[in-house]
Parts: C-alpha cells; sequence; structure tokens
C-alpha cells in the first residue's frame, strides 16, 4: 500500500542514491538537491514545498519504490522530480504510487502535474498508464563556454514590470495553442530573465533559472529572425554567473530554427524527453447551506402526472 514516507524510511535511502529517475530538469540541473535531504523535508517541513511517497516491497535491494514531487503554493502546477528505483515499470506497486502523489498534489492546490521523461525509457509506459499525455516534445542542449568570446552584438537586458504585454504577445504568437493550456505565458514579476528589442520591438526573451548546480534557460525568438547563432552567443554573454556555472537550453520541437543555431554552435545536445501532463480535479471545501424560498411552496414532485388534467 502507498504511503507518505516515514522517518524509519529514511535509513534506506543511501541505496537509491544512483536509481534516481529524474523527471524534473529545473531541479536536476540548477539545484540537485539531495535525495536524503529533500525527502527529510517532507517529513520534517511539509511547506518546502516536497512531497516524498513509498511503496513497499518484498525484495532487495530495494525495498521500497519511491517518488517525489515539488509544489509551489505560488503554482497552480506540481512538477513530478523523481521516481525510484530505475525500471519501476516492473513493479505492481508503480501505479498506486503515482495515484497517492497525484492525489497529494491535488490535496496541496495543483490542478495539474507536469514531467519530463527521457523517451524510450520503461518509465513513460508508467506514466501514461497513470493518465499522463504528452503536450510537448523538448531537447536539453548544454552551451559551450567559447559562444561568449568577443559576443555582445545583441542587446540583452533584464525583464522589467513593463515588459509584460509584449512577453505576452511574442509568447502567444510562437507557442502552439495545445503548449500554452498547460504552460499559460509568464507574468512578471514571476517571470524572470532577460529580454531583447530589435528596431523598437521585442523580438525575444529568455526566462532563465540560476541556481549553484547551473542555469536552465526558457528561449523564445522570433522564428524569422536572421543570425539566431550571434542570438545566442549574445545572450550567453549577458548571463550572470555564465562563467562558474554550466548553462543549458531547454528547446521544444516546434523551435527548429534554435536547434539548428545550436548545432552550428556547437553545442551539446542531450537525451530528447517528452513534456507529459496529468490534469487533476479541483477540490472545493467550502461548506454553506442556502435556501430557496421559490422552492418552498412547490406542489409535490411526486404527484403522477396521470393526475394532472390538460385543458386545450
Amino acid at each position: 500500500m502507498a504511503r507518505n514516507i516515514a522517518w524509519k524510511d529514511l535509513f534506506t535511502l543511501p541505496r537509491y542514491q544512483k536509481q534516481r529517475q529524474y523527471l524534473d530538469n529545473t531541479l536536476r540541473l540548477v539545484y540537485n538537491p539531495g535525495l536524503f535531504s529533500s525527502a527529510l523535508l517532507s517529513i520534517a517541513a511539509p511547506s518546502s514545498g516536497f512531497f516524498t511517497a513509498v511503496h513497499p516491497l518484498d525484495s532487495e535491494p530495494y525495498p521500497l519504490l519511491i517518488g517525489q514531487f515539488y509544489h509551489s503554493s505560488a503554482s497552480l502546477s506540481a512538477r513530478l522530480v523523481f521516481l525510484a528505483p530505475m525500471e519501476m515499470s516492473f513493479q505492481s506497486g508503480s501505479g498506486k504510487l503515482l495515484s497517492l502523489l497525484t492525489a497529494q498534489a491535488g490535496e496541496r492546490g495543483a490542478v495539474q502535474v507536469l514531467a519530463e521523461i527521457p523517451q524510450n525509457i520503461l518509465e513513460e509506459d508508467v506514466l501514461y498508464q497513470a493518465g499522463f499525455r504528452v503536450y510537448a516534445e523538448q531537447q536539453i542542449w548544454k552551451l559551450p563556454r567559447r559562444l561568449s568570446s568577443g559576443m555582445g552584438k545583441k542587446a540583452w537586458i533584464p525583464i522589467t514590470r513593463g515588459d509584460g504585454d509584449q512577453i505576452v504577445s511574442l509568447y502567444q504568437r510562437i507557442v502552439p495553442g495545445a503548449v500554452q493550456r498547460v504552460e499559460p505565458p509568464p507574468t512578471f514579476p514571476k517571470v524572470k530573465g532577460m529580454i531583447c528589442w530589435y528596431e523598437g520591438r521585442v523580438v525575444g526573451f529568455a526566462e532563465t533559472r540560476l541556481g549553484p548546480n547551473g542555469i536552465l534557460v526558457d528561449i523564445f525568438l522570433e522564428p524569422e529572425l536572421s543570425d539566431m547563432e550571434e542570438y545566442l552567443a549574445a545572450l550567453f554573454y549577458h548571463l550572470p554567473y555564465r562563467n562558474t556555472r554550466d548553462v543549458y537550453l531547454r528547446i521544444r520541437s516546434y523551435q527548429e530554427r534554435i536547434t539548428s543555431a545550436l548545432v552550428r554552435a556547437g553545442a551539446d545536445p542531450g537525451p530528447e524527453q517528452k513534456a507529459v501532463v496529468k490534469r487533476l480535479a479541483v477540490h472545493y471545501n467550502a461548506k454553506q447551506t442556502f435556501n430557496y424560498q421559490a422552492f418552498e411552496k412547490q406542489p409535490d414532485i411526486t404527484t403522477p402526472i396521470s393526475n394532472t388534467e390538460i385543458k386545450n
């Protein structure tokens, strides 16, 4: 039976350290939280946003199936962080584990749960059977350090409050509607990153996530722009901490021209992935009684219709 992680389960976690299948690129590449520390937060500090569940097994060396999600109270989406051990699709309890995780996400206010799955791994089938559906295909690219060499010709500047409408307009033009229904346009002040102007209009923006382990960038550029490599190099040039952290770009399949520019620039491609979503039921806890006076003098609805006389 799937259940919340307990104190006694912490002693088994070290054996899973290299057996996690990450499903959240932001946490993996930017923060890389430790398995023990994030599970401990699930127990000791539920307000941290981490929730960890387990499903006991009668097997060794992995006596538990483990899953974790992260949900910020400011977000309508929860994100699956990892499943462990790898190749958990062979275990009959994986569906029950995911059911508990998604149910808990809904109880905490999420309306959907997101995950990023490397293609052609066994966890794909586990998530599909649990109700997750693909809404985008993507790939993570690692930028080479030489991109910053002498490149600053395009002006990327930090996003400010006044850029909100321009960002939303660009996002709506570039991103397919099916993706926007899962990932609505970013809004200020939630969105952090850089914006690029050309001849009085916004032609690109980059949402950046900076952490101790790396920098992950979601970049959006007008498809008809020329010199894509120059825009990429200029963005890299203006990024803070680029010399001390690895920089990654998350590129979706509908951004083909950016992908081609990254190939020409010598960026290192990561595994192809699928972005998946599971919609959750919305819970309402309101308890209120209403008096409908208009119904108080209505006839008995059980009166047989055969007793009603109709006159023409």
